[in-house]
């Protein structure tokens, strides 16, 4: 268990809570299937979500500023990580080629027009939302963007039998699924209790948006999905649940 927390905020933070090498060695580099991380997902987006409500709540300054600055603090937790997942589906799943050829775009480094527009209207939407919600309720986004990775790898197969995302499903079960979605809801519930109960009502943005969005990824790369388009997803429910909250 602690192997698969411990390899959970390793592979989705820069936090430096180990020593476990990045790469291809990672999942090789713990006792337990790698799979088995996924039940801590929501709980390293809890982690994010404190420290992103930490930085929006500095009083002292201009609301623009604080917003534009947890926003940095959300990214650098990060690594950039899901937004450059975001960049390469841009690039491979827009692009009007076959499903062969998008996978190939997906794995070029270089980032395309696509790329840019879409990690640009990302940011930019975050950044807008999060100058009008409450810093409180920064602790949801990122526990349901994890949740929603979570939740993509156990419905879709992978699109490559090599690469990291059909190396790290191996231990992936309905186990994983269940911890992983008890720990968001019980995240949910316990800022609903605080804030209103309403608020709960956006755990279901998730698997919507995974239903949809990952059917038509899927289809554009031929049946299964990457890893790039596990941290997209991400990015996007993160965006439609800030801009939820924004209104509340």
């Amino acid at each position: 268990m602690f192997d698969g927390l411990l390899f959970a905020f390793t592979f989705l933070t820069v936090l430096p809570v180990g020593k476990l090498p990045l790469g291809n060695r990672l999942a090789r580099s713990v006792d337990s299937p790698p799979g088995r991380m996924y039940s801590f997902f929501p709980l390293v987006g809890l982690v994010i979500g404190v420290i992103v409500c930490l930085t929006a709540s500095l009083s002292f300054l201009p609301r623009d500023l604080a917003a534009f600055l947890a926003l940095a603090a959300w990214v650098g937790l990060t690594g950039g990580l899901h937004l450059d997942g975001l960049a390469d589906s841009c690039d491979g799943l827009l692009a009007t080629v076959t499903p062969e050829r998008r996978l190939e775009i997906m794995k070029d480094p270089r980032a395309g027009s696509w790329a840019v527009i879409g990690i640009v209207l990302v940011l930019l939407g975050k950044w807008v939302a999060l100058r009008s919600v409450a810093p409180a309720l920064l602790l949801i986004p990122p526990v349901l963007g994890r949740w929603s990775m979570v939740l993509t790898a156990a419905a879709f197969p992978s699109a490559r039998s090599t690469g990291l995302a059909a190396q790290f499903r191996a231990g992936l079960g309905r186990s994983q699924v269940g911890i992983a979605t008890a720990i968001t809801l019980a995240i949910g519930i316990a800022v609903s209790l605080a804030r209103g109960w309403p608020i709960l009502l956006l755990v279901g943005i998730a698997p919507i948006m995974i239903w949809g969005g990952g059917s038509w990824a899927a289809k554009r790369l031929g049946g299964g999905l990457t890893g790039d388009v596990y941290g997209a997803l991400c990015e996007l429910v993160e965006l439609v649940c800030l801009i939820c909250l924004s209104f509340s």
